[in-house]
């Protein structure tokens, strides 16, 4: 082979979880001088998922071999590097096992039924060559037909990359899986579907179909050669990550029929497919060239997960596959996700991003109170900024066209990220105004978001559902006839009386609890003291605690009569 650096990939007992890597590097030089070692590395994580995974931990049976078939000495000198010995040669061969046995959409499980191969997962790369040209050859389990990736194809199940991205950013699914297509512009889309389910094939290629065109119009472009949807049909789980020419999604199997849980997967799938253009092409200037050592950090993942987490459900409504109510549904959810916590409060919109190495990955009982989403929040401020632009430039201009702007310098220099000051570069010059406020209190401050008043803009309004409800502001689950408080949220009546995750409880007012606790406090109204029985790690104890209101849960609705400027400024916002 003409390539620098030839994989193989092998599944020779795919039911004990098991690939088998073969790499072939052509005419490599050692990177330390004269030297005859030259290093190879794993990723510590996946591009999309700001977490470090450690995949190294599932390599075994790492050995090097010279062209002439005599072992070479490999060891490790770090965590994910290896340190081959060429004694002088150029060209040598590293073989080695890697153990997959993770479904999720930035891991890889390999089972008598499928592979998913996240490439960062399994293929390492030598240190100096991550820019040459590679081939991937994959040798399916004899019971496997079917291979489907975003990768060029070259020949018979036989695959090529431009450089290590390409690859690392290329996932494969290899197995049996039912393969849908059509066309944009003569262009190729493969729906890849792995596992029973109960869509419906022409249903699942319109909509698709449908999302695809709106972007590709809303841009201008189709920046790739073809395009590959990798659907995982799960038992229970959900989510999804973009790839170049590609993404991976899973959702429950039999879900389909499930109008309302259909259309939240159809916003998914508009998610991961806006970020083709949004972060897999405009991205934030710290995200590449990728270290794939070590994190990666920014504070531009509110433009680059935020603005597509209000995108994603504006194109599902241009597409009229959501009506306006279902789309304030949507716009309710990350409201409520935002605008019920006090992390909103502990947490900026840039620390958010910049920590989600360490954050957002990790969540734990006390995640809402003491952070908040680059995703929601995220979304909810480009909301803003959008309202603040098309009420600066009486409908002529929107968030659209900063996105469109952004598109725009990316070709330009495609090589180059945007900074948080090219952003707000962009935007001051659409609204024709200084937005260094909005910028200082809203994503680099801890301000209270003014929603509502922006809402009112465009005729929406927000209604408090909680108003009447007498609850701890807690989540509880049931064990063995128990009730165990799983959550207690800052802000409400639970947390300052002095609840805790893990308290079992027993009684409230002598009364023994054995479901639903918040059926015994509507016997009370606000400003009541209750007497509560928990258990504590094996300690008996009593608190009195006084009634609150509850936490506000909003609905938004249209205001019954608009007037014409509001709807003026809700039609740019939902139909552009």
């Amino acid at each position: 082979m003409s390539h620098a650096i030839n994989y193989v990939i092998s599944f020779a007992n795919p039911a004990s979880h098991y690939c088998e890597i073969e790499i072939q590097f052509n005419n490599i030089k050692s990177q330390k001088g004269n030297s005859n070692n030259v290093t190879l590395f794993l990723p510590v994580w996946t591009p999309g998922s700001y977490m470090i995974r450690e995949f190294a931990r599932q390599v075994q049976n790492t050995e090097a071999f010279s062209s002439a078939g005599k072992k070479l000495d490999i060891h490790k000198t770090r965590k994910n590097h290896w340190e081959v010995n060429t004694k002088g040669e150029s060209s040598f061969t590293v073989k080695y096992k890697v153990y997959c046995n993770e479904l999720t959409v930035r891991t890889s499980e390999i089972s008598d039924e499928h592979a998913f191969i996240n490439c960062s997962n399994v293929f390492m790369s030598a240190k100096g060559v991550e820019n040459e040209k590679c081939s991937v050859k994959i040798n399916p389990h004899a019971s496997w037909k079917t291979i489907s990736t975003g990768l060029e194809k070259i020949g018979d199940n036989l695959y090529e990359a431009e450089n290590y991205d390409v690859l690392a950013d290329s996932p494969i699914e290899i197995g049996n899986q039912k393969v849908l297509e059509f066309e944009i512009r003569n262009i190729k889309h493969y729906i890849a579907l792995t596992g029973r389910a109960n869509y419906d094939d022409e249903t699942l290629i319109k909509d698709f179909k449908k999302i695809a065109e709106a972007q590709i119009n809303f841009f201008r472009d189709i920046p790739y050669k073809h395009y590959t949807y990798i659907c995982h049909l799960v038992e229970k789980g959900g989510g999804g990550l973009e790839h170049l020419n590609s993404f991976a999604v899973q959702f429950p199997r039999w879900a389909f029929t499930d109008v309302k849980l259909y259309k939240q997967f159809l916003g998914l799938v508009s998610h991961e497919f806006f970020h083709l253009w949004n972060v897999k092409r405009i991205r934030p200037a710290e995200l590449g060239p990728f270290d794939y050592d070590n994190e990666n950090h920014t504070t531009g993942l509110w433009v680059a997960e935020g603005w597509t987490s209000i995108y994603d459900n504006i194109f599902i409504r241009r597409c009229e596959i959501l009506d306006n109510k279902e789309y304030y549904e949507f716009i309710e959810k990350e409201v409520n996700d935002i605008m019920r916590f006090q992390g909103r409060f502990n947490q900026s919109l840039f620390e958010s991003s910049y920590d989600t190495w360490i954050k957002f990955y990790r969540q734990d009982e006390n995640s809402k109170n003491s952070q908040v989403s680059y995703y929601t929040k995220g979304a909810l401020v480009a909301l803003m900024l959008n309202l603040e632009i098309i009420t600066s430039t009486n409908c002529e201009k929107s968030l659209d066209d900063a996105l469109k702007a952004l598109w725009e310098d990316y070709k330009k220099n495609p090589k180059k990220g945007f900074t948080n000051e090219r952003v707000k570069e962009i935007c001051e010059s659409l609204a024709g105004k200084d937005l260094t406020d909005f910028w200082n209190k809203y994503l680099m401050g801890l301000d209270e978001l003014p929603l509502f008043d922006y809402f009112k803009k465009a005729g929406l309004e927000s209604k408090n559902v909680n108003e009447d409800l007498v609850t701890f502001d807690i989540e509880t689950s049931q064990a063995n006839g128990k009730v165990l408080i799983t959550k207690v949220y800052a802000g409400g009546c639970g947390y300052t009386g002095c609840l805790n995750t893990g308290d079992e409880i027993i009684a409230i007012n002598d009364i023994r609890i054995e479901k639903d606790y918040e059926k015994i406090l509507k016997e009370n109204k606000h400003d009541d003291e209750v007497k509560v029985l928990i258990n504590r790690k094996g300690f008996i104890k009593e608190f009195f605690i006084k009634l609150t209101p509850a936490i506000p849960k909003y609905e938004i609705s249209e205001m019954e009569n608009l007037f014409d400027e509001q709807r003026k400024v809700l039609n740019k916002w939902l139909l552009g």
